[in-house]
């Protein structure tokens, strides 16, 4: 270096901040130094995370996040393509690390997304690689009713069909809800009697592969029990087995009792039991008994008659 100018060639990053100056000497002394010039090395913006590829649910956001390195501010500006990767468009406002697109639809499926990342002074873009956008399709979630009757009464019951649309290629299962709680179901419907009056509703959803799960609520059936002042006593005539049931008004857990007595007046069955709800559906077996007409006495929890039937034994 032995000239009055001097190249640094191939500059490195580890070189920023290096200071150079000259020293001429002659016939004369002493030598005269000149001042010192700092070397500045922008590194361009490299890469150091790539964004991942997202699959995800029709209505949720998805998230595509890039890292980069500069010794400068790194100016970050994601693109998308709609045709595969061929021709790639500047998302405006898309100027950070993360991308966000809300409310993701099916329309996006199969997007690219990625980011090009440079600084001020060095201008040529480095390119992430592209991460690919799968949307989901949320499943179909429904749920009838048959018979449809304004409130149940002991002995009636009816039948509630759960519905999930077509497949888009996951697996699906369904959970239902009884008052908001879950309730185990063996197939897609479920039959509902004066005892387990209250709200339906069934989830379903699509599981993928990759874990993601779609899912779907269905609207509310809500299932009410009739109110009566009559005493059922179900099937009749019977062999001695038989199911009583007696409208609670208040629905709150209390004592009634169950008495029975033969055509002559003898006492054949004495029992107390708990209702919960409007009905409660009480299972009553009378063993070798004879065929005939008994009498059913329904009480309050000290005995009081509320009701009273006959019970055809054959």
């Amino acid at each position: 270096a032995g000239s009055a100018s001097y190249t640094v060639s191939s500059v490195t990053a580890g070189m920023n901040n290096y200071s150079y100056r000259c020293v001429v000497t002659g016939t004369c002394s002493p030598a005269a130094t000149s001042s010192a010039a700092t070397l500045t090395v922008i590194t361009p913006a490299s890469i150091t995370a790539q964004p991942a590829n997202v699959e995800l649910c029709s209505g949720t956001t998805a998230s595509f996040t890039t890292a980069g390195s500069s010794n400068q501010a790194i100016i970050y500006q994601w693109q998308v393509s709609t045709d595969g990767g061929t021709v790639w468009s500047n998302i405006g406002g898309a100027t950070a690390s993360t991308l966000s697109v809300n409310a993701v639809t099916v329309g996006l499926n199969n997007n690219r997304y990625r980011c090009m990342l440079s600084t001020a002074a060095c201008t040529v873009a480095s390119t992430s690689n592209a991460a690919i956008l799968t949307v989901r399709t949320n499943p179909n979630a429904g749920l009838t009713q048959l018979p449809v009757l304004s409130g149940l009464l002991p002995g009636q019951t009816t039948t509630l069909t759960a519905t999930t649309g077509a497949s888009t290629g996951g697996i699906f299962s369904t959970v239902w809800l009884y008052n908001n709680n879950p309730l185990t179901v063996t197939g897609n419907t479920y039959t509902v009697d004066a005892e387990h009056t209250g709200m339906y509703q069934v989830r379903v959803q699509e599981n993928w592969p990759s874990g993601l799960s779609c899912s779907a609520l269905s609207s509310f059936i809500t299932i009410d029990a009739a109110a009566s002042s009559r005493l059922f006593i179900f099937p009749t005539p019977n062999d001695g087995s038989f199911t009583v049931s007696y409208y609670n008004a208040s629905g709150a857990s209390v004592q009634r009792s169950i008495v029975i007595f033969d055509s002559k007046g003898a006492l054949v069955y004495n029992s107390k039991f708990t209702v919960a709800g409007p009905y409660t559906l009480v299972n009553v077996t009378l063993p070798n008994v004879s065929t005939g007409i008994y009498h059913l006495v329904i009480g309050d929890a000290t005995g009081k008659k509320l009701a009273e039937g006959k019970v055809h034994i054959r």
